[in-house]
């Protein structure tokens, strides 16, 4: 049973990578090499797992930890190589983006830049831990298995700084409980919330936009209640201070309701900002 499920676990990675480097070709053949390694690296665990001997009698432990080590040997490389392609795609993105704004009057300007450094920017190292939220979307068992229920709307949209309609993170009713590292261990000092405008709204309604939230510092299991806060949809850039004397590297946001949406609410931005 051990062998099966790592060779399960073994053939939707592979669909998965697949999936990946399906999608990158089409759009960039200038990655085929970095991806071309790829395809090595799981040849490379296919064929350990294969030609690997197994004893029946033996514990299949022996084989999950030979895997377990040798993936994880080759784990740097390819998120190496993930990440150099990411960083290629996002610079040609905003190559495009800046491009397309200088053609826009400044008095449409929505997002502005920030001085400060913000440690819940996924570009510098930030990541969602955890997520507790009804999607959008119905769901099954393989989205569930697959972790894939919030593919449409993910959380990691909040850690962006895209501002257009739609690239939010989605979840049905008010409520929802996401936990949060921080691209460092920090005094957090202020939180800011951003969404969008109602002009930039299809329909000018911003009724999905967060209010009512809460957010927490986590440190060796234990929780420490940061503030809670309210949002205002009429504006749509707001700062909250925070009041604090411990560095935290782990926060947990808890919406707790929006501004009246009867179906879903969507978050666009989160930014933290503190000092090392």
């Amino acid at each position: 049973m051990e062998v099966n499920r790592i060779y399960i676990c073994y053939l939707v990675t592979t669909f998965l990578i697949s999936i990946f480097v399906y999608t990158l070709v089409s759009t960039n053949l200038q990655n085929m090499k970095k991806l071309e390694r790829l395809r090595e690296e799981v040849d490379d665990i296919a064929h350990l797992m294969l030609q690997t001997p197994y004893n029946g009698k033996a514990e299949p432990k022996y084989l999950t930890d030979l895997i377990d080590n040798f993936i994880k040997k080759r784990l740097v490389g390819i998120w190496d190589d993930l990440y150099s392609i990411k960083k290629q795609l996002k610079s040609r993105d905003c190559a495009a983006t800046l491009i397309q704004a200088s053609k826009i009057p400044p008095d449409m300007a929505v997002t502005k830049i920030e001085e400060r450094v913000n440690y819940a920017s996924e570009e510098l190292g930030a990541r969602i831990l955890s997520v507790k939220a009804e999607p959008i979307c119905p769901t099954n068992i393989l989205k569930s298995w697959l972790g894939m229920e919030f593919n449409t709307n993910p959380p990691v949209f909040m850690l962006r700084s895209i501002m257009e309609p739609g690239s939010c993170f989605g979840f049905r009713n008010g409520k929802a409980d996401v936990t949060v590292k921080l691209a460092g261990k920090i005094l957090i000092d202020e939180i800011l919330m951003q969404h969008i405008t109602k002009r930039q709204s299809p329909t000018e309604d911003t009724s999905s936009a967060p209010k009512d939230f809460q957010m927490f510092g986590l440190q060796n299991e234990q929780e420490f209640h940061l503030g809670s806060f309210k949002f205002d949809n009429n504006q749509p850039l707001q700062h909250f201070n925070v009041r604090t004397n411990e560095r935290f590297q782990n926060v947990r946001i808890q919406f707790d309701s929006n501004h009246g949406h009867p179906n879903y609410t969507c978050v666009y931005r989160i930014a933290v900002y503190g000092k090392l």
